[in-house]
């Protein structure tokens, strides 16, 4: 059960939580968990809490506490912090259907404006046929938008927001080669800022080529229509990427993805620019890794703002388990954002490190530390500090 649910209440005391629906939901939801990008762990692999099986049905409840020290709740007064998050994992591995509810709540009593709550849902159906994979799901988020994350700067408390989401996609084998068409549509909508609300349909179609040997040989279109309350935030965005995947399994791998973006918005001239995607990974023993990611987009497709940027990210970490009763996990990122049409610039830099500790099959202690820093050209710096120790339990 080590680590089965560190994420959940690293999720309510962490800032810009929530924002990518992949980081939410489990693996063992289809449809979740493992986003198309070469860069893409979207958070740590690790066990799914295996619960208990009835007639079949895999049924995993889980709860999650912790509590500590924020130095400053998007860029307000310090407060202490406790954190609640019960979840529970139903799985049907013989139907290949998954579904995932949590719940979430962070209490900050000295500070009790930077007080957040949220739900989510989710499920998902994957039919293995001869020659294809077709998935389907769906999924809920209600949570709240907070500061030290781009485009972030105005927030001085959590704003609420609800996200919609379907996805279908359909993997299907023609010998060396696979085809992967995906289509999704996402709404975002903002009770207080209706002006932000807005809905994303994207089409894809990846093609893979499958030589003998290591290597992938992969070549990806993607169209994004972002539609919003107000027209004149209305943008198209087409990206071509080609490139390799390392697929052997070894000291090291690694997979890079090169090509062009544009974004058209619909007043103002298009932009275009190179983009990239990129990951390393070291693996010298099964119990240390180390990892490595670049990144280089026009619109994060992962964020609720409604601004339009040039996303440059980097992001390093390394992962230790002792004994496989100890995991530590230590990580920094750096992401810059040049927006569009504007002299402003902002980078936020993070450093986390956390330990858990299994003290028995339905038991784990964790802690946590985060240090968030947010520069930019237009505002004064701020930066926050965050410790949580906590506990995980899975009957």
């Amino acid at each position: 059960m080590r680590k089965i649910l560190a994420g959940l209440f690293t999720l309510c005391a962490l800032p810009a939580c929530a924002q990518e629906m992949d980081a939410v939901l489990p693996t063992a939801i289809p449809g979740y968990g493992t986003p198309f990008a070469v860069t893409g762990e979207h958070k740590p692999p690790r066990p799914e809490p295996t619960g208990f099986t009835w007639n079949g049905l895999g049924i995993a409840p889980a709860l999650a506490l912790a509590g500590g020290y924020d130095s400053a709740p998007n860029g307000a007064a310090a407060s202490s912090l406790f954190t609640a998050a019960p979840s529970l994992l139903l799985t049907d591995p013989l139907f290949g259907f998954g579904a995932f509810a949590t719940a979430n709540a962070a209490l900050y009593p000295s500070n009790r404006a930077q007080n957040t709550s949220g739900v989510a849902l989710g499920a998902g159906e994957r039919a293995v046929l001869a020659r294809e994979t077709i998935t389907v799901s769906a999924a809920y988020l209600r949570t709240q938008e907070t500061g030290f994350a781009l485009d972030t700067l105005s927030i001085t408390r959590p704003v609420s927001f609800t996200v919609r989401d379907f996805r279908a996609n359909d993997d299907v084998s023609l010998g060396m080669f696979t085809l992967t068409p995906e289509a999704s549509a996402t709404s975002y909508s903002f009770p207080s800022l209706t002006a932000q609300n807005r809905t994303d349909t994207r089409e894809s179609l990846t093609t893979t080529y499958l030589p003998p040997g290591p290597l992938q040989f992969l070549l990806r279109l993607r169209a994004t229509q972002s539609n919003y309350e107000t027209p004149a935030f209305n943008a198209s965005t087409n990206q071509i990427l080609a490139g390799l995947v390392d697929t052997a399994s070894g000291l090291w791998t690694f997979s890079a993805l090169a090509g062009a973006a544009q974004r058209q918005p619909r007043l103002g001239p298009a932009l275009t620019a190179p983009v990239l995607e990129a990951a390393l990974d070291w693996i010298p023993s099964d119990l240390d890794k180390l990892r490595l990611t670049l990144a280089r987009e026009i619109d994060d497709p992962d964020e609720v703002s409604a601004a339009a940027y040039t996303l440059t990210e980097a992001k390093l970490s390394f992962s230790h388990e002792y004994l496989r009763t100890l995991s530590l996990k230590i990580s920094g990122e750096a992401a810059n954002a040049a927006y569009f049409h504007s002299f402003k610039r902002e980078t936020l830099f993070s450093t986390t490190a956390g330990a858990s500790w299994q003290l028995g099959p339905n038991l784990a202690l964790t802690g946590d530390y985060a240090f968030n820093d947010r520069q930019a050209n237009y505002l004064p710096a701020a930066n926050e500090h965050i410790f949580t120790l906590g506990m995980t339990w899975t009957p």
